[in-house]
């Protein structure tokens, strides 16, 4: 924990000492320690730290590398920890809120159908044959994206499909599967229990957040 607060620290450094603001690399050390900052900032984005928070953390920083008074003595604890744990809730509430008013105009367009899980699913395409289930596993063209528009999967520009059983992948995802044919296509809106849940994936779907996945599904390899 002790090393994760100094590398927020240092990004601090980098970002808001005001006799360096805005400055652009130029050298190849120079944008080396560019670099540093931007990897430290992505390790620590659990912190979600505002830029009035930034100004704490370089007051802390700056005091401890030029030896100066301290503001005040204080040992790393779980309170930091706390502290991170309690933003995080507050975030995850405030996605939550934005992915319920979003699953309720997604359940308003037309042809959808709401499910028991509350898995939103809309055929685009109607397939032939019969359905897969939780033993099978699947061929599929995959694209997902966040409520913002931000892809995160993309088999078509991969040129690659997916293959995996249907029983060991998301709970949207299988249950949208179970609802198809081979050669069917459907969109899947999932409520975030069915998708990423507490945990996001990445800044295109955070914690809490609703998840868009458009399916095709090509094949079904039958378990023995």
């Amino acid at each position: 924990m002790r090393g994760a607060l100094v590398c927020v620290a240092m990004l601090s450094l980098l970002s808001c000492q005001k006799e360096s603001a805005r400055v652009t690399p130029e050298t190849q050390e120079q944008k080396l320690l560019y670099m540093f900052g931007v990897m430290a900032a992505r390790q620590r984005n659990d912190f979600h730290l505002t830029a009035q928070d930034l100004e704490y953390v370089y007051r802390g920083m700056r005091d401890q590398v030029r030896r100066e008074k301290r503001a005040m003595e204080l040992e790393l604890t779980d309170e930091v920890k706390e502290m991170v744990q309690r933003r995080k809730q507050a975030l995850m509430a405030q996605e939550q809120q934005r992915s319920s008013t979003f699953l309720e105009q997604a359940a308003r367009e037309q042809g959808v159908v709401k499910t028991q899980s509350g898995l939103l699913f809309r055929s685009l395409a109607e397939g032939t044959g019969p359905s897969p289930t939780v033993e099978d596993t699947v061929t599929v063209h995959c694209r997902g994206v966040g409520m913002n528009g931000a892809e995160f999967a993309n088999s078509y520009k991969e040129g690659m499909p997916r293959r995996f059983p249907v029983g060991r992948t998301l709970r949207c995802l299988s249950e949208g599967l179970q609802l198809m044919k081979v050669g069917g296509k459907a969109k899947l809106v999932c409520p975030t229990e069915l998708a990423f849940n507490v945990v996001g994936l990445g800044k295109q779907v955070p914690p809490g957040a609703a998840v868009i996945f458009e399916l095709e599904l090509l094949e079904i390899v039958r378990a023995e």
